[in-house]
């Protein structure tokens, strides 16, 4: 798309004709094109405006419903370390203009520079016209003096004397909670600081069991807390899953507990706002224009209980799609919706994927494997049915050639899973529990081998004939 002299009024056009939904995105302005349509946007007088909702915790105060994740920043290389402070600082002043008020960062993000960039991001703003949330890396904590230093160094990137709502980042493990939070103290020491004002709410972020979630609400008096919650993860109320993430089960434990729920990975790492080609002919034929990333935003945000979704954002179509969806002409889902929407997921679930969210936390690899890209590969192929096989219909030369082309040319040699040597450092990192980063990357490995051999010995056959 060739950009030059385009208008805001020209993109939200484009949006209203329906071309960044199922058929197409804005990824095609340059970061100049970005810039200029931000610029423009700023001269609006009258910005459409986010939803907002009372927040129990905190009675005559409303936040936005549309939380700016800090997750997948702006950035300027590959190793998500330079942050692209112009673009984001633009990003983040058109939700605001829009009614966002509410930032998430965590101390890991992109290398511990998330909290920096929203501490410098955010100082043009007055303190109280915004809420911060901020987390302790559990996995990091070693002592109570760690939890201690975390605390006051996060408090100095993010450059506040207070965090709106303060979290006990990725409860994943029942003995490493029991261990970190427990034994050490470092959950009564968040307690003080919450009675000396430098935290304002107490929760956690969540990606455990349901009887770890049981004990914590059991045991320990919350404000709030974040979970997972998207429609691949949920479980309806008579569903009794023997494994995996049971996001609906959640959902209703805190909403039984009065705790107001935070959402992450509305869109389960962008696999919500891509599903598959047939899946996205089932919504097409229901609403043509609306996005597959509102779909899945409303799903979530229909839920009474939920407070604020939180989506990463560093697109501009991200940014303008999510502030479209939750404004305050924000359309709850019907029974008529969850019926066209369930018969679209039917659709995207005949083709199972590796369940990567793409959050990088596995990143860097020590052995340089791209973790996140290679399992984004393959779920072009798994997600479309569209892998290689020895009979039936893609049982293909072309298909195998076009699968081996594309490994070639989407992940370098020296990143590929056959450098993976099961080191398990990615596994200490990776927040999710649903699935093993190693044995699928050995997986991948033995069956692109799989795939090159049979095209090989195909080649050869009809070479000879």
């Amino acid at each position: 798309m060739n950009d030059r002299g385009i208008t805001r009024r020209r993109i939200l056009a484009f949006l209203t004709a329906g071309a960044m939904g199922i058929g197409g995105s804005l990824y095609g302005l340059s970061r100049a094109g970005v810039i200029r349509f931000l610029d423009e946007d700023a001269k609006d007088e009258d910005p459409v405006q986010l939803q907002r909702k009372p927040y129990p915790p905190e009675p005559g105060r409303e936040i936005s419903r549309l939380g700016f994740g800090g997750i997948r920043l702006p950035i300027l290389n590959r190793n998500d370390s330079e942050m692209d402070y112009e673009l984001g600082q633009k990003l983040v002043d058109y939700g605001v203009r829009h009614g966002m008020n509410y930032f998430d960062t965590g101390w890991v993000y992109h290398h511990g520079q998330g909290e920096v960039f929203f501490g410098k991001v955010l100082k043009k703003y007055p303190r109280e016209s915004f809420m911060l949330a901020d987390k302790m890396p559990t996995w990091l904590v070693h002592s109570l003096d760690d939890a201690k230093r975390f605390f006051k160094e996060q408090l100095k990137r993010c450059q506040v004397e207070y965090f709106d709502n303060y979290l006990l980042h990725s409860i994943s493990k029942f003995d490493e909670f029991q261990n970190v939070y427990e034994k050490m103290g470092v959950l009564d020491y968040l307690k003080e600081e919450k009675a000396r004002g430098r935290i304002r709410h107490l929760g956690f972020s969540f990606h455990s069991t349901v009887p770890t979630m049981e004990y914590l609400l059991e045991k320990h008096k919350w404000d709030f807390a974040l979970i997972m919650l998207n429609c691949l993860e949920w479980d309806d109320e008579n569903e009794h899953r023997q494994s995996g993430y049971r996001a609906g089960t959640l959902y209703r434990m805190l909403t039984a507990k009065n705790l107001p729920v935070f959402v992450m990975e509305p869109l389960s790492g962008g696999r919500v706002a891509t599903l598959n080609s047939k899946a996205k002919k089932v919504l097409e034929a229901a609403e043509l224009g609306r996005s597959l990333a509102s779909w899945g935003m409303r799903f979530a945000a229909s839920l009474p209980n939920v407070q604020t979704l939180l989506s990463g954002m560093n697109k501009l179509d991200q940014v303008v799609d999510n502030v479209r969806t939750l404004s305050t002409d924000f359309e709850q889902m019907t029974k008529q919706d969850h019926e066209t929407y369930g018969r679209a997921l039917a659709e995207y679930h005949k083709y199972p994927i590796i369940p990567c969210t793409m959050c990088r936390y596995c990143m860097p690899c020590p052995y340089g494997v791209l973790i996140p890209e290679t399992f984004a590969w393959y779920n072009s192929f798994a997600g479309e049915g569209l892998l290689p096989a020895d009979a039936g219909p893609n049982d293909s030369q072309a298909l195998r050639r076009k699968f081996l082309v594309s490994y070639n040319n989407t992940i370098p040699p020296l990143a590929r899973a056959n450098h993976c040597i099961n080191c398990r450092k990615c596994l200490m990192a990776c927040p999710q529990w649903t699935f093993r980063i190693p044995v699928e990357m050995e997986k991948i490995e033995r069956f692109v081998a799989h795939v090159q051999s049979q095209y090989d010995v195909k080649k050869s056959v009809k070479s000879t004939c």
